[in-house]
């Protein structure tokens, strides 16, 4: 019972905090080759660059180029900066693959279409004005892979994961409780049915003068 209500509250507790659907969207970065430069170079410079990417996405000026591109109602993020910043870090994950250059892009929001034009936002500042990310005199190129790509949030499978992870965890934390508190709860009862020894014996005796 205790794995079955803990397995009911995480599948609660995953539906409601959830945002109802979420756009995914595959980016890689492409330094600029220069004579003298070899793979190791262009490696280390992938690496460097899809980290500043990573961290630029979650910035204050990255929020207002995608607000410019039009693409988005500005009205969707509160005016206040610190309420602003805190919204767009939940509706927006990033996930970095330094070796290859890669960023992965998600958005969660609660209807297709808003989620869906958030992302046009996003790709538009990173393949089109990436530059204001980085110094001068640097050249690089961000290329869309892969997506939007738009599915159902959470997915089946992450709903299967918590729900069975709420059943063991509940299972465990109920063998625990019986292990530490069961024989206290027995003694208990006992304690209550059968009555105290030394009066006990002291009525023998009593019967037997």
């Amino acid at each position: 019972m205790g794995g079955v209500l803990i397995a009911a509250l995480s599948f609660l507790f995953l539906v409601v905090s959830q945002k109802s659907f979420k756009v995914t969207s595959d980016f890689l970065i492409v330094p600029a080759q220069s004579s003298g430069q070899d793979f190791y170079t262009l490696s280390r410079s992938s690496d460097y660059l899809s980290r500043v990417f990573g961290e630029a996405v979650y910035s204050e000026l990255f929020i207002n180029e995608v607000l410019n591109t039009k693409k988005v109602n500005s009205e969707f993020l509160p005016f206040d900066k610190s309420a602003r910043l805190k919204e767009w870090s939940q509706r927006i994950k990033v996930s970095r693959n330094t070796q290859v250059g890669m960023i992965g892009v998600e958005v969660l929001a609660d209807r297709q279409k808003e989620a869906l034009d958030i992302m046009s936002g996003v790709s538009e500042v990173l393949t089109a004005k990436n530059n204001l990310f980085l110094g001068s005199g640097q050249n690089i190129e961000v290329k869309l892979l892969s997506g939007p790509i738009a599915e159902k949030n959470p997915s089946f499978g992450i709903i299967i994961l918590a729900v069975l992870g709420g059943f063991v965890l509940g299972g465990l934390i109920t063998l625990v409780g019986l292990y530490y508190f069961g024989g206290e709860i027995k003694e208990e009862k006992l304690g209550a049915v059968l009555p105290d020894s030394r009066e006990y014996k002291e009525s023998l005796e009593h019967l037997g003068e």
